[in-house]
């Protein structure tokens, strides 16, 4: 609403001079105002044909005003098929079917006094918008078009979803890690109970042997469940020290076998960071990211496993401290996810829409343990496009050397030399 309110705003600015200008070089200021502006603007006619498309508009949108002015086109730079947008909806007065496109996840919408605002995603570049829109009034009062105002807000989308993740997480851990604490203690009167009914059973009768066996299997497994729910709620009980990841990603790799029709793809430099950590907890994270990236691939694919060190400066989207980093990248080639999935996909005894397999508590835990490192695991995904699990470990002060790359907050990154120390 703010950007379009600066928009609107240029606009009557330009106006303004008109006591002291010719129309023409009141248009010709007008225009150039509207293009230095770094917001993102478009606006287009009763046609719905677009009249002005500015330099900003251009960048987020990834299209060419040359290519667009004078069409219907602008939806391209929003959708991946033909739809309205926003400022649609106004030259048509047909605001009431905004709830109708926007309403539902993983979008929204709000209409205040003649002006409305969306929020939602492109399912093809995974970025969010914001865009704003209002009517273009002619003299006598009708509607003769409408100028829409675009904000890329993914940063901000993304980080209060972790953030969101983050206060879930913790209030069902508080609950579950009570439950399994009880329900432990619990199994294992259970089970001494069994061990001691078995020594005490008669060797002939294996009815009654089986049956013993049978409720110790199943009260062992009952007691792993147990563990696992704790440590989803606590992140286990870690015994970190300082050492490579290097060995365990080899190391995991190599216990994974060869699948049929499974291709590998390793980049694991031999000069990443030492990092603070209990490996047989992370050794437990890669295992499940593995398997989740092998199962999403029953056919065949490639998994991609790749390393490296980077800093990361101010606030992220990923609510992560600023400092060195060394990240784990697990990417395959399966059916991926859909958009509004991601942010419920670390959620205990997740399912994706369409019948895909759920995912236990397997992811639950990996960011449970990943967040008592310090660091935290992101997911990108697309449908039929493969999804890609990222793990960020805390490097560990005055053990850094080599080169590491600078990661802003919104993701991207540049070449940056690394000294000693952070």
């Amino acid at each position: 609403m703010e950007l379009l309110l600066i928009a609107l705003f240029c606009i009557a600015l330009a106006w303004t001079a008109h006591s002291a200008w010719t129309h023409k070089k009141d248009e010709v200021l007008l225009r150039r105002i509207i293009q230095a502006t770094p917001i993102p603007i478009f606006v287009i006619g009763k046609d719905h044909r677009v009249i002005f498309w500015n330099h900003a508009m251009e960048k987020i949108g990834n299209i060419k005003a040359q290519d667009v002015i004078g069409t219907d086109g602008h939806w391209k730079a929003f959708y991946p098929s033909k739809r309205p947008c926003v400022a649609d909806l106004i030259v048509d007065g047909a605001v009431d079917q905004l709830p109708e496109w926007y309403s539902g996840e993983p979008g929204k919408f709000k209409m205040v006094a003649g002006t409305l605002e969306a929020v939602f995603i492109n399912s093809r570049r995974g970025q969010w918008f914001r865009c704003t829109a209002t009517a273009i009034r002619g003299e006598r009062g009708e509607i003769i078009g409408a100028i829409e105002t675009t904000e890329d807000v993914t940063e901000e989308k993304l980080a209060d979803e972790e953030l969101m993740r983050m206060k879930k997480h913790e209030s069902l851990g508080a609950f579950a890690g009570g439950v399994a604490e009880d329900f432990d203690s619990l199994m294992s009167a259970v089970l001494r109970n069994i061990f001691l009914a078995k020594l005490t059973a008669a060797d002939e009768d294996k009815l009654v042997e089986e049956g013993l066996a049978t409720a110790e299997r199943a009260g062992l497994q009952a007691k792993q469940l147990a563990h696992q729910l704790i440590t989803f709620a606590k992140g286990g009980y870690a015994m970190r020290r300082t050492e490579s990841v290097i060995p365990l990603l080899r190391e995991t790799v190599e216990a994974a076998g060869s699948p049929p029709g499974i291709r590998w793809n390793l980049s694991i430099p031999d000069d990443l960071w030492p990092v603070e950590m209990d490996s047989r907890q992370i050794r437990q994270v890669l295992e499940n990211l593995i398997r989740n990236g092998l199962e999403a691939m029953p056919e065949g694919g490639e998994l991609d496993i790749a390393a490296e060190c980077i800093t990361i400066g101010g606030r992220n989207i990923h609510n992560l401290k600023q400092g060195s980093y060394v990240t784990v990248s697990i990417r395959d080639s399966g059916a991926g996810f859909r958009q509004e999935d991601l942010s419920k996909i670390f959620d205990p005894y997740f399912a994706a829409t369409g019948g895909r397999k759920g995912a236990g508590l397997g992811l639950s835990i990996c960011y449970s343990i990943l967040k008592h490192h310090d660091g935290t695991i992101a997911v990108e995904s697309e449908p039929g496009e493969g999804t890609a699990f990222r793990l960020f470990l805390p490097a560990v002060p005055g053990g850094l050397r080599g080169t590491g790359r600078l990661e802003n907050g919104d993701g991207s990154a540049q070449q940056r030399p690394s000294g000693e120390g952070n």
